[in-house]
């Protein structure tokens, strides 16, 4: 599994394990080309959708209708944000729309009491808003001029892990009732990843040892009970923390967790009508068919397979590779091209971008975004070989 096709299984392979059956191209381009492609075209929508007369984002558009959605969530332009940050680190000519997006970003939604820093939207301050400033920082080529402002956000996270190392959601509650449980699913990986990750780019032992502390709730919580807490949302990114933990020590409990988590959650995944989807109608509490989510879980599993490579399992590396090559499929289908957006009203507004699903046209930040962060783990794995 460590050769350098070892991501670039064949369509024929994925039939077979699926059960379909299709007609398969004569030379059809390798897993590696399709997901380089697929890329370099989110890439190049991606660089156009941060509005020139703001520092945001285009949160979401209608492409049929040619009309831009009101509405907005600081959460997901964050983690656009982060994004445009990993691009600025390898081509300065993201620089620029980085260094705005990040100086409106501080300007209009950062905060500070002493030695506590945090983003505040709507009069809320949300412990995965947090984790993603923190994120966008640590990969941002300014992390020297905002490390001041890093190590406060970083603080703010840890003040919402408790003795036991659960965490709470908020750090400005709402007005109004919420599920804090159901909000952990998706902000306590976010929030042990960002810890981690500053702890890496910092050395930092203290920042380290309190994400480890929280990590180890969230083992018991989401792997050693699953059955009583499990909820699809929280893999992908407990399995992105998880895997800095294993790197970083070799520990099996780190690759068990992961694979627990991992392979759960490949039996929401279609291989019968939307190959390569993530989405059981027997299981609608999950949620509904998002190409957000589809893209998150297949950025979950490539860190998965890392993990199934360097623990040597090689059967559970082949079932994630095959997974993978799956919703590449899937994502395949959701991305606007030349071709099917040529009756569109502005056609280059939405070639790259991916759609929401299969019967919605709409185009929201993150689907793209998460897309993009799960082709890159890929390339990067494959560089790697």
């Amino acid at each position: 599994m460590h050769s350098k096709n070892a991501l670039g299984i064949c369509l024929v392979a994925a039939m077979i394990v699926s059960g379909c059956s299709a007609s398969v191209p004569q030379q059809p381009l390798s897993l590696e080309e399709r997901v380089q492609q697929s890329h370099d075209a989110g890439v190049a929508w991606f660089r156009t959708s941060l509005r020139k007369d703001k520092g945001l984002f285009r949160y979401m558009y209608h492409p049929i209708q040619d009309e831009a959605s009101t509405k907005q969530n600081e959460l997901r332009q964050m983690m656009a944000s982060r994004l445009l940050a990993e691009l600025a680190a390898e081509d300065p000519s993201f620089l620029a729309d980085h260094l705005r997006n990040l100086e409106f970003l501080f300007e209009h939604w950062y905060r500070e009491d002493g030695d506590i820093g945090y983003m505040v939207y709507s009069n809320k301050s949300k412990l995965g808003g947090n984790a993603m400033a923190l994120r966008m920082l640590v990969w941002s080529p300014l992390f020297a001029e905002y490390s001041e402002q890093a190590e406060k956000i970083a603080n703010s996270i840890v003040s919402l892990i408790g003795p036991d190392g659960a965490m709470q959601p908020w750090l400005v509650e709402p007005d109004y009732d919420y599920d804090p449980e159901r909000l952990l699913t998706f902000y306590s990986g976010e929030a042990i990843l960002a810890l981690l990750e500053y702890a890496k780019k910092t050395g930092s032992q203290f920042y380290w040892d309190e994400a480890v502390r929280a990590q180890g709730y969230y083992i018991d919580r989401y792997v050693t009970h699953m059955e009583e807490n499990y909820y699809p949302a929280y893999v992908p990114w407990h399995t992105q923390s998880l895997r800095i933990l294993y790197d970083a020590t070799g520990d099996s409990r780190y690759a068990d967790a992961i694979f627990a988590l991992n392979d759960k959650l490949l039996e929401i995944q279609d291989t019968t009508e939307y190959i390569g989807r993530f989405y059981n109608p027997a299981t609608p509490q999950y949620g509904t068919p998002h190409s957000s989510s589809d893209a998150v879980y297949m950025e979950g599993l490539a860190h998965a397979y890392h993990v199934a490579r360097e623990a040597e399992d090689a059967e559970r590396a082949m079932r994630y590779a095959v997974a993978i090559e799956l919703a590449v499929r899937n994502l395949e289908t959701l991305q606007y091209t030349a071709h099917n957006t040529r009756d569109y009203p502005r056609p280059k507004e939405v070639i790259g971008a991916l759609q929401i699903s299969a019967r919605n046209p709409s185009i929201r930040i993150d689907t793209t975004q998460h897309m993009l962060d799960g082709y890159r783990e890929l390339l990067r794995q494959q560089s790697e070989l």
